[in-house]
Parts: C-alpha cells; structure tokens; sequence
C-alpha cells in the first residue's frame, strides 16, 4: 500500500512506503486489562498527560512497530521507524505532577490499559472520560427511511441517537432534524456524497453526522395457521467527521420482526437494525478515539490572511517547530485561506498553547475560533 505526502523541507513529494510490521517481544499477551504507571514529558500539562497515556499504554499492552522508506526519484532518501500504542486506556489517576524552571511538565499517572475494546465501550466511567478529552462533539442524525409505505419515518435515526445519547454522546436535537427535513432537502442525493452532507451538518453545529438509508418492508408468514407479518428492514449508514469529509466507519445491518401489522413489524424491524448500527458505530468511533489519546490525531487547521510565501513559512513552522505534529499536508489555498490537515500529538490545549500569538517575522499567527477537531486562525502583517 502506498500513499504520497508532502516534503515540506524539500518542496517535493515523497512516496511512503511500508516495509514491514512486527510487534516487541515485550508484548503483553491478549486479551489483557492492566494497571499501570505510566510518565510524560511536555511543554504543557496536557502535553505531558498524552504522552504519560501512551507510556502506560505501551507498558501494559505493547507497541507496533513499523519500518518506512522515504523514496524520492527512485532513490531511497530516508528510513523512518514509527511506533502506535496499541492498546486503550480506561480510567486513570494522576500521582504527580510538576514543572520544571525550563517549563518542562512531568507528570506521572496511574491507568487501567486494556485491549478489549469491549471493556471500553461498556465502562460508562471511561466513556465519559474519553468523551471529555475529545470535548464531547455532536453528531446529527440523518437517515432517509421508509417504513412500508411512509416514507417520513424516523424510527431507525431515533433509536440510533437514543442510544448514543444514553452512552453520552450528544446529538443534535430531534427538533433541528425535523426543521432539515421540512426544507425539502435531497437525503437521497447526499447519500455519495459526503462533502455535501458534511456541510449540511455544519450548518447545525454539529462535528460528526451519521448517514444513510433505512428501509422496511412486509412479508406475510403463516405460523400455526395465523396470518402474520414478517417485518424486514435494512439500513446501510455511515458517520462522517464534518470539518473534512471524512468517512468513520460505515456498515449495513439487518433486523426482523414478526406482528399482525405491517407498520408494527416495519417499527420493530427498524429498531432491531437501528440498535445493531447504533452499537458499531459507537464502537469505531471510540476505537479510534481511543487510539487517538495515546498515539496522535488528525486536526484541521483553516488559517486566513496568509500570502503565498507566509503560508510556506507557517507549514514549515508547524514541521519543524511546534513540538507533537508528526505531519502536515495541505487541504486548499485560496484567496488567502490554507487549509491544512495536521497530525499531531496532543490536545487541542496543547497545540493552541504552541500556536496562539505565535510571532512568525512579518506577520503573527492568532487562534480565532475552535472545535472539537482543530482551529480556526488568523495573520496579521506587522
């Protein structure tokens, strides 16, 4: 598998290209919950917190290492070797914390780790931590559905935002959703097409949105000598984060249900096949969560007021200068706005401490807006 980035430091693009995978012998054996210590080193507190999870992660479950070749014209530039933390953390208690004269923060925890994802997604305790870290995002709800013959039901989105609502999730109001679909809006159009409905989303403040299509219908089956109805529905969805587009996780689930009425079967059958997507998409999404704490994130970072020659300078700053980002790749550069996606290691605290009132020479970087997933900023010429 391949995939072409951006060498910032030469202006050429590079090809990555992923040599092997193994895992240390120190691994820890599967199916492992653990409590362990676990140290961090930052620039801030929150700096020191993320590398402290991925220490306790790496001690109690393991590691993946994998070996990269940079390849420029056919000529191998550079050898890399990057490691994942390869497990999750539950719960954790800080022991210590302190900051040096340099402004150095070391901070010590101590964390249950454990590479059930299960163990996760059933501890409400860890739930709500995790919603925490990634400061509790909205997702919206939005699935075109046809029960039978109506074809305004909702019965599969309700019972999807109910049960992620019940695990903390927060999701936009049933109330905004029905205000959408009086707009006459083309669900159907959007279903290809994430952008579009990314946007849509956006439109009603919410940082992910779960889409796709339901659908239910009614088949007669006789069952000792009685005239009932099968219900049978399908729905086939997808989440996407909103600030670029990108796909989750998506999936299609059936459900069944038998009843003398059509519509009723069609209800139960939704609820079943809605209940079954609720909880995978509430597993992906906290597996990479998950993974996210204690190994690195994708930000989008969306900064205006920059010339052409200032937004080279900026992306080589966040390369070389600004500690956690591991990669920069540009998004789009128009009319003074770079977007960028950046790969970085840390909170959102973290790398707006690094970022705001940045002076770059000619101009200084300021921190306008913020989301769940990155930061809007702003230059100002000096």
């Amino acid at each position: 598998m391949t995939s072409t980035s951006w060498n910032w430091r030469s202006g050429l693009p590079l090809r990555r290209i992923a040599l092997s995978v193994w895992f240390l012998a120190a691994l820890a054996s599967a199916q492992t919950t653990q409590t362990v210590e676990g140290e961090g080193m930052g620039m801030t507190r929150d700096a020191a917190l993320t590398g402290a999870k991925r220490d306790a992660v790496e001690k109690g479950i393991g590691v993946v290492v994998a070996s990269e070749t940079l390849v420029k014209n056919f000529a191998v530039v550079e050898d890399r070797i990057i490691s994942k933390a390869n497990g999750f953390i539950k719960t954790y208690d800080e022991i210590s914390a302190s900051q040096g004269p340099d402004g150095l923060w070391t901070l010590r925890i101590r964390a249950v780790v454990t590479d059930i994802l299960d163990e996760l997604v059933k501890d409400q305790l860890a739930m709500d931590l995790l919603l925490s870290w990634v400061r509790h995002p909205r997702f919206m709800v939005i699935l075109q559905e046809t029960n039978i013959e109506d074809t305004n039901s909702n019965v599969a989105a309700t019972e999807v935002g109910r049960l992620l609502s019940s695990k903390g999730f927060e999701i936009v109001s049933p109330e905004q959703t029905a205000a959408l679909r009086q707009r006459n809006v083309n669900l159907a159009a959007m279903q290809g097409d994430a952008v579009a409905a990314a946007g849509l989303a956006a439109e009603f403040g919410a940082e992910y949105i779960i889409m796709g299509q339901a659908v239910a219908k009614a088949v007669p089956v006789p069952i000792y000598g009685t005239s009932r109805l099968s219900g049978q529905a399908n729905i086939t969805a997808k989440v996407v984060r909103v600030d670029n587009a990108q796909i989750i996780a998506q999936e299609t689930f059936h459900g069944k249900s038998t009843h003398i009425d059509a519509s009723t079967a069609g209800v139960n059958a939704l609820k079943r096949a809605g209940k079954d997507l609720a909880e995978y998409l509430m597993r992906e999404t906290v597996k990479r969560w998950s993974m996210e704490q204690s190994n690195a994130r994708l930000l989008t970072l969306t900064v205006k007021g920059l010339s052409y020659q200032q937004r080279r300078e900026f992306i080589n700053h966040l390369t070389n200068d600004i500690n956690g980002v591991q990669n920069v790749d540009q998004r789009s550069f128009a009319a003074g706005v770079v977007t960028l996606a950046v790969k970085f290691a840390g909170s959102n605290e973290d790398l707006g401490f690094q970022l705001d009132g940045k002076d770059l020479g000619n101009f200084v970087i300021y921190i306008n807006g913020e989301t769940p997933n990155g930061f809007e900023l702003v230059a100002q010429s000096k």
